[in-house]
């Protein structure tokens, strides 16, 4: 009986294996490579923001989570997020197991959790759980033409045509 285990166990090791990487590097699957999440640390990409004077934008994840792995692929994977995205966050990819004190400290209950955070620090959204692309950017977007415009970097507007955010 432990040996007839022995391949369920092997393959579903190598599929949770598979989807940090995937998940850690930014990459969803065999749809190609987002490069929507550019720094490796949270610290990393806080020293990015500051610097940039840009938000900050992290989802939190964690292992087995069905609704992370929903929102990579559907919400930071669709077209019209990463377009709003590009050139206007800082943005990092943090498993939760790595910043458990920061998981604490930001009263984080589920996962995902997507953070928006202003470069002086003031948290700007909080999202918890699977947001889809059209209310995410409905969100996200006001948030950072004010930021855009507090600090001086072009807003984002949506394209006149072109694919809409929504699903």
């Amino acid at each position: 009986m432990k040996f007839a285990l022995l391949p369920i166990l092997s393959l579903t090791i190598l599929f949770c294996a598979s989807t940090t990487t995937i998940a850690q590097s930014g990459q969803r699957g065999s749809e190609g490579q987002s490069t929507l999440f550019k720094h490796q640390r949270v610290e990393q990409a806080w020293e990015a923001a500051v610097a940039s004077k840009k938000p900050l934008l992290v989802m939190f994840t964690s292992d087995h989570c069905v609704y992370c792995r929903k929102m990579l692929a559907e919400t930071y994977g669709h077209s019209g997020v990463q377009q709003m995205l590009a050139g206007r966050t800082e943005s990092v990819l943090a498993h939760a197991s790595e910043y458990r004190d920061l998981v604490k400290r930001m009263g984080i209950h589920g996962f995902p959790t997507t953070l928006l955070i202003a470069p002086d620090g003031q948290v700007l959204d909080m999202m918890e759980g699977f947001v889809e692309p059209r209310v995410f950017a409905q969100r996200v977007s006001p948030l950072l033409a004010k930021e855009a415009a507090n600090s001086g970097i072009a807003a984002y507007r949506a394209p006149a045509s072109g694919q809409p955010v929504g699903r």
